[in-house]
C-alpha cells in the first residue's frame, strides 16, 4: 500500500516529463539492451581503430548536438510547438542522417540512446529518449513525447489498480513497443526503424491536433 506522499507524487506525474516506477525500470532495461546489442554487434570494431573512432565520434556528436539544441532553442521550441512536434523536429534529422552513415556511426548513435535512457532512469525524466543526456547536463526538463511514452500512459491509467495487474500490463506495453521497433530495425535497418518511429510521432501529432481542435471548437449559441 502506497503512502500519501507517494500517492501525491503519482497524481502529479506528467507523461512526457515524469517517470513512474515501472517506466523508470523499463528505461533502465531498454537502455542496457541498446548498449549490449550495440557492443555485441560492433565487437569486430575493436580490430579497426578507424571504425571504432567513427562509433565514438557518433556518440559524442549525438550527445553534444542534442545538448546544444536543447540549450539554444529548448525554451523557444519545446515549450511552444508542443510535445509531438518537438519530437518530430528532434528525430527526423537523425533518421535522415543515419540513413546515409556507415554502420559504425549507427552503433555509436545506438549507444548514445542506451546511455540516454539509463540517464533517464537515474534522474526520473520521462520525456523523449534522446533528451536524457541533455536533461542531465542542462538541468532542464521539457515535455516531449516519444515511443516509450506509450508504456508510461498505460502505467498512469493503471496506477489505481492492483500492483500485479499494473506491473503485468504496463511491462507488456513496454515490451510491445520495444519488439515493434526492434522488428522494424531488423527488417528495414535504421531506415525502417526511423520510418516507423516517425510514423508513430506523426500519428500522435495528428490525433492530438484533432482532439485539441474538437475540444476548443466554439459552441454556437442557440436563439
Amino acid at each position: 500500500m502506497i503512502n500519501s506522499l507517494t500517492r501525491e507524487q503519482l497524481g502529479q506525474a506528467r507523461v512526457g516529463r515524469d517517470l513512474l516506477p515501472i517506466g523508470r525500470l523499463m528505461r533502465f532495461v531498454a537502455g542496457a539492451m541498446f548498449i549490449v546489442a550495440a557492443i555485441l554487434t560492433g565487437f569486430h570494431l575493436l580490430g579497426s581503430p578507424e571504425q571504432l573512432g567513427v562509433a565514438i565520434a557518433a556518440f559524442l556528436v549525438s550527445a553534444l548536438a542534442y545538448t546544444a539544441v536543447t540549450w539554444l532553442v529548448g525554451d523557444q521550441l519545446f515549450e511552444r510547438v508542443g510535445p509531438w512536434l518537438s519530437a518530430i523536429v528532434l528525430v527526423a534529422p537523425a533518421t535522415l542522417i543515419l540513413t546515409f552513415t556507415p554502420s559504425a556511426a549507427i552503433l555509436g548513435y545506438d549507444v548514445f540512446l542506451g546511455v540516454s535512457m539509463l540517464v533517464q532512469a537515474a534522474i526520473g525524466y520521462g520525456g523523449c529518449e534522446i533528451l536524457g543526456i541533455p536533461t542531465l547536463a542542462l538541468r532542464r526538463q521539457y515535455t516531449v513525447y516519444c515511443a516509450m511514452n506509450g508504456g508510461d500512459v498505460v502505467e498512469r491509467w493503471l496506477r489505481g489498480q492492483a500492483p500485479a495487474a499494473r506491473w503485468a500490463l504496463t511491462v507488456l506495453a513496454f515490451i510491445a513497443t520495444i519488439v515493434v521497433i526492434g522488428a522494424a530495425s531488423g527488417e528495414g535497418g535504421p531506415l525502417g526503424e526511423g520510418a516507423l518511429y516517425l510514423a508513430f510521432l506523426v500519428i500522435g501529432f495528428a490525433l492530438s491536433w484533432v482532439l485539441r481542435s474538437m475540444t476548443h471548437r466554439p459552441r454556437h449559441q442557440a436563439g
